[in-house]
C-alpha cells in the first residue's frame, strides 16, 4: 500500500468511536525502513506545508488494529464479558 492511499484514509479511535483526523505525516525507522508512527493532523485534510504542528498526534503502528478501504482503526475496543 502506498502512503498516498493512507493519508485519504480518515482515522478513527475504536475504543472511543471518536475521530482522530487524517495521516498526515509518518515516522521511519532509518535502519529497517519500517514505518514507527503515524501523525495524525486535526479533522481536516492538510498538505503537509499546512499543518500545524500542535494539533498533531502520533500514534504507534503497532496500535492501529485494522486498515481498511476508507477508515484506520486505531486501539482495541473492549470486550464486554
Amino acid at each position: 500500500m502506498k502512503f498516498s492511499e493512507i493519508q485519504k484514509k480518515e482515522v478513527i479511535d475504536a475504543t472511543r468511536g471518536s475521530f482522530l483526523g487524517y495521516v498526515q505525516d509518518a515516522t521511519i525507522d532509518v535502519k529497517s525502513g519500517k514505518i514507527e508512527t503515524f501523525h495524525i493532523g486535526g479533522g481536516e485534510r492538510a498538505l503537509f506545508f499546512d499543518s500545524k504542528k500542535n494539533d498533531v498526534k502520533k500514534v504507534r503502528v503497532s496500535d492501529i488494529t485494522v486498515i481498511g478501504k476508507d477508515i484506520v482503526l486505531v486501539g482495541k475496543k473492549e470486550q464486554k464479558e
